[in-house]
């Protein structure tokens, strides 16, 4: 049914990257649009799919979702349309400059399992649907090159924009996957749009690997995300609660924050970004400051 469901998407929206080639501004207009009279049932689409108590069936909805979505979205000016609405129950998110958009969500379709899906749309209408292989993807190809048909299934919440050294722009892409077992994954990734497919990863990581990701123990809270006043990503140093680091569903956060630091067009690392504030006896911290001895 799986399969069927991502087959299913694919297909839906390859139909509309077909149509929604040199999309024009739509004129402006006081009545609404048939993208919002569509909204609607989009809305009662995804409630079941999020709500329905037995989860099979969400799989249904989401392939009845798909559908609604990946033809509204061949329509033409389906870009300038924002989805407002639909962007309260869904992740719908731009770079800064606007050139493309992104759809994404996740449905759990067992306890504590979650599918991934989603789709990119260029400014002119171009649609690349990203079809989740997380559970066939193996270790050693998570930090290799993918791309939207081979995608590592993640849910997007932010887009950062750098430069790379010939000016070109590029998208980094930050998400998470909660459908391991044991553990969960936060990922930066490069998100690059090359002629008819979406590639993921780059050279802009340290070690060779084309992404950067934490693996830890599920339920854990583990952050990853650009902090604006830093100038950085940070996340969470991770440790080991038995002392065996290979056994990821073990590893929680320390207290002390990395950081990775885009310089020389690559994103390096800056260890003890915030330290570990460890105490003497008798000792207590002033405004997060440790006393002099």
């Amino acid at each position: 049914m799986i399969y069927i469901l991502k087959l299913g998407l694919a297909l839906g929206l390859c139909m509309g990257a077909s149509l929604a080639w040199g999309q024009k501004p739509v004129a402006s207009t006081t009545q609404p649009t048939p993208f919002q009279k569509s909204e609607d049932s989009l809305m009662s689409s995804v409630d079941s799919m999020n709500r329905v108590a037995l989860h099979g069936e969400r799989i249904e909805y989401c392939h009845a979702f798909v559908k609604q979505l990946s033809h509204l979205l061949k329509q033409p000016n389906s870009f300038q349309h924002p989805f407002t609405e639909l962007s309260k129950k869904i992740h719908i998110i731009y770079p800064e400059d606007k050139s493309f958009r992104i759809f994404n969500w996740p449905v759990e379709y067992s306890p504590a399992h979650f599918r991934y899906y989603g789709a990119i749309q260029k400014a002119d209408g171009t649609v690349y649907p990203l079809v989740d292989n997380s559970e066939t993807i193996e270790e050693k190809q998570q930090l290799g090159l993918l791309d939207n048909k081979n995608w590592y299934g993640v849910e997007y919440y932010r887009i950062l924009s750098q430069k790379d050294a010939n000016g070109q722009t590029l998208y980094f892409v930050f998400g998470v996957n909660h459908n391991n077992k044991n553990t969960s994954v936060k990922s930066l990734d490069l998100l690059s749009i090359q002629g008819n497919r979406i590639v993921f990863g780059g050279d802009y990581f340290e070690r060779g690997n084309k992404r950067f990701l934490i693996e830890y123990q599920k339920g854990a809270q583990v952050s990853l995300n650009y902090d604006t006043e830093k100038g950085m990503v940070v996340y969470n140093a991770l440790e080991s609660e038995i002392n065996q680091p290979q056994r990821k569903n073990t590893l929680v956060p320390t207290g002390q924050l990395d950081g990775l630091k885009w310089s020389n067009y690559q994103w390096q690392s800056v260890k003890n970004l915030v330290p570990i504030l460890k105490l003497k006896d008798g000792q207590a911290p002033i405004n997060g400051v440790m006393p002099s001895n």
